[in-house]
């Protein structure tokens, strides 16, 4: 029984040594593929789950600006960026009768549902200093929260008197009849700042809340003596007063430079002679004026994809160098407008970047046309804006993921066969034996061996994909034990 020694005490002993190792590097092969199965599995719902939180915590953004606009210029100007607002998935509404200050208060109004608009600069910047009231100041606080997207062109300050009275300063208005604009237009409240600097007050002079006529009708009737205007150079008005007879148009060439430092958002041009007639020629000499740059301003809470959009627009279609008629607009320079130098308010951070680098941040250049051709809310598009950074570092996290997700089922399917095809090999080392063994053969160790096999066949737990795998290898297991029992049968038969 010198081979029944050798099976059961080395063979048997190394089959069941090789069990053991075999059940200990399986449940090994087991935890790796389930770590890594688990760190794939996590990975994609750590970057789906962030991204699905940010975009669900981040507020639903339309694809709408409403602006005032106020005046014709403004509107014109504004209707030149629908088209490439509108190609990038935001629309554009438009409100002709908000102007001035109450633009800017219903800028800071959470229910207006305004959220630009175009604003006479130096309006805010009155709000401060010695001149300003008390109450002034509160709303200049309030008001400078506002940013700015740049300023467009310029709207010179004219100041029209009858040619008859000796009027060369402002100064020279105390108690004299002064048109100050309309009570809601900008134009008031910056002529009323500058009187006040000059010592002209409400108290002493009769400040008049209505425009001068194109044909400056009151000046003549003697309604009044002196109008002020705030109003771009193309304005057909203007035009038509420069050229009426017996009025004068204000020189501030001697005090100039002194308004300038004294309110910043002011600056000073120069008509210069003939440069409105040269028969007859208008003005007969130069004459400096002072003026204010026209500001487009936005919510501090817009969205920095609506603000790029709309940068990007205004970049595109600055106020056009000639008038209506095809002549060259006064004051007008190749490249000044629209600037993103700002006296009053902050540029938007959004704005100062896109007039850097002169283009849309790529992502919102790429997904806002495409999203609009295809439908996509514009919350989406600004979410991937906002997000693009963040995105971007995604993908050498997916790059690593991702494969990993395709090794996973494949190293699932080596491991089931794996534990499968290594008792294929005892199987086979058994029927080896089986075939090899002549008169040495012992059927108590093979039969125990045969049922050992087989039990541990039997609490293998594999997926219903592989169970025809399984049961193929219980049928070679019987197949064995069948050639066991034939082969009992004719140990038995030949000693008899």
């Amino acid at each position: 029984m010198k081979w029944d020694a050798r099976f059961t005490g080395r063979a048997g002993l190394s089959c069941l040594g090789r069990s053991g190792s075999a059940d200990q590097g399986s449940k090994a092969m087991e935890s790796n593929v389930a770590k890594a199965a688990a760190i794939g599995i996590t990975g994609v719902g750590v970057v789906v789950g962030s991204v699905f939180y940010a975009f669900q915590a981040r507020p639903i953004v339309p694809g709408k600006i409403v602006m005032a606009t106020g005046n014709t210029h403004y509107h014109q100007l504004a209707e030149t960026y629908r088209a490439d607002l509108e190609r990038n998935g935001v629309q554009l509404e438009l409100r002709r009768t908000t102007e001035g200050f109450g633009t800017l208060r219903a800028l800071v109004d959470k229910d207006s549902g305004l959220n630009a608009g175009f604003v006479k600069g130096g309006l805010v910047g009155s709000l401060q200093g010695r001149l300003a009231t008390t109450k002034a100041k509160g709303r200049h606080a309030e008001l400078s929260t506002l940013r700015s997207v740049g300023r467009m062109f310029y709207e010179p300050i004219w100041v029209f008197t009858r040619e008859d009275l000796p009027i060369e300063s402002l100064r020279d208005l105390k108690g004299k009849r002064i048109l100050v604009g309309t009570r809601e237009s900008g134009t008031r409240r910056l002529a009323s700042v500058l009187l006040k600097a000059n010592g002209v007050l409400r108290t002493d002079s009769t400040f008049i809340e209505e425009e001068l006529k194109p044909d400056a009708a009151q000046l003549f009737d003697g309604s009044t003596d002196a109008a002020v205007l705030v109003l771009p150079p193309d304005d057909d008005k203007i035009q038509q007063l420069l050229r009426v007879d017996n009025i004068r148009l204000m020189d501030f060439s001697p005090e100039s430079e002194a308004y300038t430092n004294r309110f910043p958002a002011l600056t000073k041009v120069v008509l210069r002679q003939g440069a409105v007639e040269f028969n007859p020629v208008i003005p007969s000499a130069d004459i400096t004026l002072l003026a204010t740059t026209v500001a487009l301003l936005v919510r501090p809470e817009m969205d920095p994809a609506l603000v790029s959009l709309l940068t990007q627009a205004v970049i595109s279609h600055p106020k056009p160098g000639f008038d209506k008629n095809g002549d060259p607009v006064l004051f007008y320079k190749a490249g000044e407008f629209p600037s993103s130098n700002d006296p009053e308010f902050a540029v938007a951070s959004d704005a100062r970047l896109v007039y850097k680098s002169g283009e849309l941040p790529l992502m919102l250049r790429v997904l806002a046309p495409t999203n609009q051709r295809f439908g996509v809310p514009f919350s989406v598009t600004a979410f991937a804006s906002a997000h693009g950074a963040k995105l971007i570092l995604l993908i050498p996290i997916l790059a690593v993921v991702l494969p990993l997700m395709r090794i996973v089922p494949a190293m699932y399917v080596w491991f089931i066969r794996r534990r499968l095809m290594y008792w294929y090999r005892q199987l086979k080392t058994l029927e080896h034996s089986l075939d090899s063994g002549g008169a040495k053969y012992d059927h108590a160790a093979h039969q125990a061996e045969i049922e050992r096999i087989d039990s541990h066949v039997r609490r293998i737990r594999v997926p219903l994909y592989f169970s025809d795998r399984l049961y193929d290898l219980r049928g070679h297991i019987d197949l064995v034990r069948q050639r066991l029992a034939d082969r009992t049968a004719l140990t038995k038969m030949a000693a008899e």
